[in-house]
């Protein structure tokens, strides 16, 4: 009776520690854990040469630019904005034709709703941010062309500003 009564006090104390293990582990996301995407990647990619740049984090946000050049001209722009909201990080981003004008409404704009962030990778809702070593950065798109749904993956180097 002794050792089952030892080894229901221990599986109960794994299962308690295991409970509250993820709980305690898990931190809340905060704008730190974006900073590593700070700086300016440059690659291939949606048939034209792709630039991305960020600034570091302030006041809780970090804004950036996006732009695609095909044959030296600009495709599209984009303004973008990674915050924390109560679902984690997230990103939101306004499309501009190489006029300036708006794709989205004048308050509209995309977002991508968070899925999880580490210090090497940030996941959203259609879209991963990875950093794959310190001076390289896919990024996975999930895009649609007319009813095809499909992924891009672009590979940026990190470049002098």
């Amino acid at each position: 009776m002794r050792i089952r009564g030892a080894m229901s006090f221990v599986a109960a104390l794994a299962l308690l520690v295991a409970a509250a293990l993820p709980a305690a582990a898990r931190k809340a996301p905060t704008i730190d854990d974006a900073a590593w995407l700070a700086g300016r990647w440059i690659g291939e990619g949606l048939g034209g040469t792709i630039e991305e740049t960020w600034a570091p984090p302030a006041g809780g946000q970090m804004v950036g630019h996006f732009r695609l050049v095909r044959d030296g001209n600009p495709v599209f722009y984009e303004i973008l904005l990674i915050d924390v909201d109560e679902g984690g990080i997230r990103m939101r981003v306004k499309h501009f034709n190489p006029d300036f004008v708006g794709w989205e409404e004048r308050d509209g704009w995309h977002t991508f709703q968070p899925d999880a962030a580490s210090e090497q990778r940030l996941d959203f809702q259609g879209l991963s941010l990875q950093r794959k070593d310190a001076d390289t950065l896919e990024i996975r798109l999930a895009m649609r062309y007319g009813d095809e749904r499909r992924e891009e993956v672009l590979t940026l180097r990190r470049a002098p500003l």
